[in-house]
């Protein structure tokens, strides 16, 4: 009898201690059940019990806890709010970000196209000329301080550059009767953006997907390099040439750099590995235009020259990203 009723208290105590344990509940719906030990403002501590009846000390951060029960005195266990708010202060507060992919450029190059046609070169080959100036690849670099989960302040970078190359048969002859000659024209256009950036981030659903949102004003550095070779008559000291004057081939390049205010606006959807490693999709948009130019040739030296008409070179970045905490 004494046996049995040992047995009853025995059960009785330990189905009490399994009903009292303490639940810590992630940001990815995971239930902890262990002994929690203390609550800080950064991190839990807490107890498990492992195998062959071993506890086993353990932590993790307020910003993966979604809610927590820990269990009073009385052997009631009582949910915790307080967890909303001291969730919003990152463990991690370094953020590195590295985003790459094409881009598309916004800068009006009709005119351009209209000359190249205009020259003799075929409209599909001028079309596809002007297309690949227009179409590029960019990179971008950022680095953020995080204020709060969802807040942080920093630095961004982008790179945009495109390139395009032709080898086009035009009339160069100036009298009566035609003379075709191949014109061949390399062209690199670079742009630069720098300047603070504001970076917003958001948890729906269970914690594994994020989305940021950046917003940046900053300089833009636009840079134009122009390698061709022309066509040349030469006269020498002589008005009149009985029969065809010398011609030849000249090389004949130029720089054109100018620099602008912009603005950078950006957001990635993204799929988060750890709590640390995150990498999505990602899209940006540049915004800048150029109201003077500095160009450069062997026979030409002007500096910001004032233009007609304002150049845009903004563009629209899309991509893969990829962000770390540390």
């Amino acid at each position: 009898m004494k046996q049995s009723l040992l047995i009853s208290l025995f059960v009785m105590l330990l189905l009490t201690a399994t009903k009292a344990q303490d639940k810590i509940v992630t940001t990815g719906k995971d239930t902890i059940e262990c002994r929690i030990i203390s609550v800080g403002t950064e991190r839990i501590n807490y107890e498990q019990k492992a195998a062959g009846n071993q506890v086993t000390g353990k932590s993790i951060a307020i910003s993966e806890v979604l809610q927590y029960f820990r269990t009073g005195q009385s052997g009631k266990s009582k949910r915790n709010d307080r967890i909303r708010t001291s969730r919003q202060k990152p463990e991690r507060r370094y953020l590195f970000s590295l985003q790459g992919g094409l881009a598309h450029s916004f800068t009006d190059f009709d005119n351009y196209q209209n000359m190249m046609i205009q020259s003799g070169v075929p409209v599909s080959q001028a079309e596809d000329y002007v297309g690949k100036l227009k179409n590029g690849y960019h990179l971008n670099a950022g680095f953020h301080y995080l204020l709060a989960t969802f807040m942080g302040i920093g630095a961004d970078y982008t790179f945009f550059q495109a390139t395009s190359d032709g080898k086009f048969l035009i009339n160069g002859g100036s009298g009566s009767v035609p003379v075709y000659v191949t014109a061949s024209i390399r062209e690199k256009l670079y742009t630069h953006f720098a300047g603070p950036s504001v970076l917003f981030q958001q948890f729906p659903g269970k914690g594994k997907i994020k989305i940021s949102e950046t917003l940046s004003p900053g300089i833009v550095l636009f840079r134009g390099e122009t390698r061709s070779n022309d066509y040349q008559i030469y006269w020498g000291n002589n008005d009149y040439y009985d029969g065809q004057p010398p011609q030849y081939y000249d090389q004949s390049n130029s720089l054109t750099t100018s620099k602008a205010f912009g603005a950078k606006g950006g957001v990635s959807l993204e799929y988060c590995f750890t709590h640390q490693l995150s990498a999505g999709l990602a899209a940006n948009f540049i915004w800048a235009k150029l109201h003077k130019a500095s160009v450069k040739s062997l026979n030409y030296n002007e500096e910001d020259q004032e233009l007609d008409k304002a150049l845009s070179v903004s563009h629209l970045d899309y991509g893969f990203t990829v962000r770390y905490n540390f």
